[in-house]
């Protein structure tokens, strides 16, 4: 226990150093951009967009109960793959600080962790503006269930990015396999599909249920889109799925973080 205290203590005592990482890489993600961090907001608008009319098209859905579905469905994923995906370079990106300072190596995974999770946050104004055009008093909701789901969403992020980071500093084959695992992970989830296609299948109706990243992306939906509270399953299985994710990403830094200086 003592261990723990005195490592969380040095995460602590180095939070300038680190949140000054996060600032730096908000600021490089959109250098000499003309809309700069405003992509974040544009971008998941302009892919829902033309996934709504090809998706309403093809599954005959209306377009506009269809399209926040989809864009609810993008966000969740940019959280999930940034961690998993992007997070892989997270401490190779930043060999030359490890080499330099006695830093935990946690502090790097954080940093990443944070930038995921503001970029969310930005991001999901392009949500609540749609729901506040089409159902704005499912905003109340939103406003009493997000800062559970943001927490529940910043570790997801912060395991993904840590497991990713320490795996792909050792087997540099990670970054390529890890997207099309997500990518098959993409198919059988109700990122874009909805319940009504899975219902349609019994096998398929019963993975929908004990999917867990069908109850993640519920802590989204069930209040932007239903004005609905996520029910206590949600709220249980997303916990118990972030929370073994976790409890692996701190076995995986507890294990390699000394080592990893032979790997960047």
């Amino acid at each position: 226990m003592s261990n723990v205290r005195a490592y969380c203590k040095k995460i602590y005592e180095a939070r300038y150093f680190w949140m000054h990482l996060a600032r730096i890489e908000l600021k490089n993600k959109f250098r000499r951009s003309k809309l700069g961090i405003l992509w974040t907001f544009v971008s998941p608008l302009c892919l829902t967009t033309i996934m709504s009319v090809v998706f309403a098209t093809a599954f005959h859905v209306e377009i506009a109960s269809y399209a926040p579905y989809i864009l609810s469905g993008i966000l969740f994923w940019d959280v999930l793959s940034g961690g998993f995906i992007g997070g892989s370079y997270s401490i190779i990106s930043n060999d030359a600080y490890i080499r330099q300072f006695n830093h935990p190596i946690t502090i790097y995974t954080l940093k990443t962790a944070i930038v995921i999770t503001t970029s969310f946050l930005i991001a999901l104004i392009s949500l609540a503006l749609w729901v506040l055009f089409l159902s704005p008093l499912n905003l109340l909701v939103v406003l009493f269930t997000l800062p559970a789901t943001v927490c529940i969403f910043f570790v997801l992020a912060w395991s993904g990015v840590t497991i990713a980071a320490f795996v792909s500093t050792k087997y540099r084959d990670y970054p390529q396999m890890a997207p099309l695992i997500l990518q098959t992970l993409w198919y059988v989830s109700p990122v874009f599909f909805q319940q009504e296609m899975f219902e349609q299948n019994a096998l398929l109706y019963a993975w929908f249920n004990a999917n867990p990243i069908t109850h993640l992306l519920f802590l989204l939906r069930a209040p932007f889109l239903e004005g609905t509270l996520p029910t206590l399953t949600n709220y249980l299985v997303s916990i118990a799925f972030v929370a073994v994710l976790a409890l692996c990403a701190i076995r995986v830094n507890r294990k390699m973080a000394h080592d990893i200086i032979f790997y960047i």
